[in-house]
């Protein structure tokens, strides 16, 4: 069951930055990958349907990946993982049978399964 989607009223993102007001310590660690929000996201691809993750790779662009690993700095090295045949790190993606190479057409997930 998904939780509900907070009420985001008032939120106004053209308002003052909130990032100006942090330290810059704590700026700089809110900007880092996190080893826990990267397992959630291996497990969670992993989970899905290939037809679900060829939908991602159709949306999901070079550019579009950019923006995304902007919001979630976990992708890249999920993303660098998956265009270099190897596992992330920090979070391992669980053994599955082998599988041919990605075509070259695939987006940003292609491989991810």
């Amino acid at each position: 069951m998904q939780m509900p989607m907070p009420d985001m009223a008032g939120a106004n993102m053209n308002g003052e930055n909130p990032m100006r007001n942090l330290p810059p310590e704590a700026r700089k660690n809110l900007l880092q990958p996190d080893e826990e929000i990267a397992a959630m996201l291996v497990a969670r691809l992993s989970a899905m349907s290939e037809q679900e993750l060829a939908m991602l790779d159709t949306v999901i662009t070079p550019e579009v990946a950019q923006v995304l690993m902007k919001l979630l700095p976990e992708l890249q090295e999920l993303i660098s993982a998956v265009e270099g045949g190897g596992a992330p790190q920090e979070a391992p993606m669980p053994r599955q049978a082998p599988r041919a190479a990605p075509s070259p057409e695939m987006g940003a997930l292609g491989g991810v399964a």
